[in-house]
């Protein structure tokens, strides 16, 4: 069975760990971020290959997970190639308005997991004929985004998770990418020019503004 990708917070390894062992015994295998890369890599490349190369995406719902930038670039990068996604609610926390439209699976009440139903859903999508899906306009025009692909989803995801119309640079080092000069972000704003615009934010630092929803 081909792989199944799991998208969640360093801090719920234990969780991770318990879901990797359950799909295991029902012989599906699960791709984690914590066994898969190696240090010295680019993270992006990676994990954007593991989605590509996933039929179904699970994501772990949780307050971690919920401040978490690298989750919100993974689920935002799989919705962009139109892979399934299973969201999985572990405790009671913040959802994004973009997954609050996807059911999810109720992992909250100790003793009580739908383990089966996880499975169930897993291997329904993986039977489900495989067809294109049609991205939305914001999607469409993200995955168009040549040059620092990665690097685009990740600012978007990060500015509609909190509601942000824009961000400095300083904040997309701080939060994002602590490598981004800021010759590679307005070299990023030149190349991407439907989906960002500059902006001086409050003291006079240089930023970006987005110009999808």
């Amino acid at each position: 069975m081909p792989t199944v990708f799991l998208s969640h917070s360093k801090k719920d390894h234990v969780f991770a760990d318990l879901v990797e062992n359950k799909l295991a015994a029902a012989k599906i295998i699960l791709w984690r971020e914590q066994d898969q890369l190696r240090a010295g890599t680019d993270w992006r490349q990676w994990i954007e290959q593991a989605i590509s190369e996933s039929f179904a995406v699970l994501v772990a719902l949780s307050s971690n997970s919920a401040e978490s930038s690298y989750v919100t670039f993974e689920w935002a990068y799989a919705l962009g190639k139109g892979k399934a996604l299973i969201p999985i609610k572990l405790n009671e926390c913040l959802i994004h308005q973009r997954l609050q439209t996807i059911q999810h699976l109720d992992f909250t009440v100790p003793g009580s997991l739908p383990w089966e139903s996880l499975i169930e859903r897993i291997r329904e999508i993986d039977s489900e004929p495989s067809t294109p899906k049609t991205p939305n306009e914001p999607e469409r025009l993200v995955a168009a985004a040549s040059a620092e692909d990665g690097l685009v989803k990740a600012i978007l995801a990060y500015l509609n998770q909190r509601g942000f119309q824009m961000m400095s640079f300083e904040r997309i080092r701080s939060n994002i990418d602590k490598t981004a000069s800021n010759k590679l972000l307005n070299e990023l704003i030149v190349k991407n020019p439907t989906v960002f615009r500059h902006a001086t934010l409050l003291g006079g630092k240089p930023g970006l503004a987005k110009l999808i929803p």
